[in-house]
C-alpha cells in the first residue's frame, strides 16, 4: 500500500479550500524605487435652509499628486515623498462664484500671490480663495507610512499650509475648512495605498477602521466597517459602509488666542452642532502589482443643525461629500497646450480632378 506523507497529503487539502476561505496578507507591496502619478478629487455640496431662508452651496478641489517611495525598512515601514504637482477647483456661494488652476498660472502669478487675502465686510474674497488653494501646487513634502498604509508622521508640509490660509483670507480659509490643513494632507497620501487590513483576511473578513477629520471639512467622525470583497493575483477590492457622528471630544468653546469675531462665531456653532443621519460609503480597488491605488471613490452624506448666527433659531444643512481617487500619468497630468495658429495664412483651396 503507496502511503502518502504530510506535505504531500496537506497539498491535496489545499487544492479543496476554496479562495473565499483564504486568508491573503495584504500589506502593502510598493518596493523602494515605486512612483505613483494620481488624482484625487473632493466634491461637496450643501443645501442650507436659515429660518426659511434656503440657499444652495458647493465647492470642488482636486489635488494631482506624484508620490515616490523612497525607502523601505526590513518591517514594511514606507518613507514617502510626495510632490502636489497641481490644484484645480470652483466655489460656488451666494456673492460668491470662482474658479481657479494652477496651471493656469492665475490667480496667484506675480507679487499677488506673496499677499494675504482681505474679507471686505466679512466676504472672502474669491481670488485669495484661489491664491490660497493653488499656491499649494509645487509643495513636496514627506510622510512616514506603516505597512497598511497608514500615516505615521509628515514632514516638510506645515509652513506652505499655513501660508495657503493666509492668502486664502480668514474667510476664505474657513470656506475651504479641512483642505487646508494637516488631516487633508495625510488624506491624500493614504488614499495612493488604500485602507489594507492589519492581518491576513479571507475574502467576507471585516475589520473596523475610525476617523475624525479625515473625510471632512468639519469636526466629525467616521465608524467605519471594511469588508474585503475580491482578491486576485492583480488586485484587490475592499468595501466600506458606516456613520458619520459628532467625535465625543467636540471643539472647546473656549476663545482661542487671534481668533477674529467670525472665527469665534463659527467656533461656538460648531460645539453646538448635531449631526443625524450621517452614512459613508464606498469602495476600494487596490494592485497586488505594485501596491497603489488603482481607483476609490467614498460617499458621505449627513443632516447638520446648528444655531442661526443671526439668531431666531436653527440653520439645517443638508450636506453630501464625494471623493474619488483615480490613477494618471505624468502626460495627462497637465492641460495640453494649443498649437500655435499661423496667422494671414489662407488654407489650401481645394481643387476638382
Amino acid at each position: 500500500m503507496k502511503r502518502i506523507t504530510p506535505p504531500v497529503l496537506l497539498g491535496l487539502l489545499t487544492l479543496g479550500v476554496p479562495l473565499a476561505a483564504q486568508e491573503h496578507d495584504l500589506r502593502v507591496t510598493a518596493k523602494k524605487g515605486a512612483s505613483l502619478w494620481y488624482t484625487q478629487e473632493a466634491k461637496q455640496e450643501q443645501a442650507v435652509d436659515m429660518g426659511g431662508m434656503q440657499m444652495e452651496t458647493g465647492h470642488s478641489l482636486t489635488f494631482t499628486v506624484f508620490v515616490t517611495v523612497k525607502d523601505k525598512d526590513e518591517k514594511g515601514q514606507l518613507l514617502v515623498e510626495a510632490k502636489i504637482v497641481r490644484v484645480q477647483g470652483s466655489m460656488s456661494f451666494p456673492g460668491i462664484d470662482v474658479d481657479f488652476d494652477s496651471a493656469d498660472g492665475k490667480p496667484g502669478e506675480g507679487d499677488a500671490a506673496e499677499e494675504e487675502g482681505s474679507d471686505e465686510m466679512g466676504m472672502p474674497d474669491p481670488d485669495a480663495i484661489g491664491r490660497g488653494a493653488t499656491s499649494l501646487a509645487g509643495t513636496t513634502f514627506t510622510a512616514k507610512v506603516d505597512p497598511f498604509g497608514n500615516v505615521e508622521s509628515m514632514e516638510g508640509i506645515d509652513k506652505a499650509l499655513e501660508a495657503a490660509r493666509k492668502k486664502a483670507g480668514r474667510m476664505g480659509a474657513m470656506m475651504l475648512g479641512a483642505d487646508l490643513d494637516k488631516s487633508a494632507m495625510e488624506r491624500l497620501i493614504e488614499s495612493a495605498f488604500g485602507s489594507p487590513p492589519s492581518k491576513p483576511t479571507a475574502i467576507g473578513g471585516a475589520w473596523e477602521r475610525n476617523d475624525e477629520d479625515k473625510t471632512s471639512p468639519m469636526q466629525v467622525a467616521n465608524k467605519m466597517k471594511l469588508t474585503l470583497t475580491k482578491v486576485d493575483d492583480d488586485s484587490f477590492e475592499i468595501t466600506a459602509s458606516g456613520t458619520v457622528e459628532k467625535p465625543a471630544a467636540p471643539a472647546a468653546a473656549e476663545a482661542k488666542e487671534g481668533e477674529d469675531e467670525n472665527e469665534a462665531m463659527a467656533r461656538e456653532m460648531a460645539a453646538k452642532m448635531k449631526i443625524e443621519n450621517g452614512k459613508i460609503t464606498g469602495s476600494t480597488r487596490i494592485s497586488r502589482k505594485d501596491g497603489f491605488t488603482i481607483e476609490s471613490n467614498s460617499v458621505l452624506s449627513m443632516d447638520l443643525t446648528m444655531p442661526s448666527p443671526m439668531g431666531g433659531g436653527d440653520v439645517a444643512i443638508a450636506q453630501k461629500s464625494t471623493t474619488v481617487t483615480k490613477r494618471t500619468t505624468e502626460a495627462d497630468a497637465m492641460p495640453k497646450k494649443e498649437a500655435p495658429k499661423d496667422e494671414g495664412k489662407e488654407a489650401p483651396k481645394e481643387t476638382g480632378r
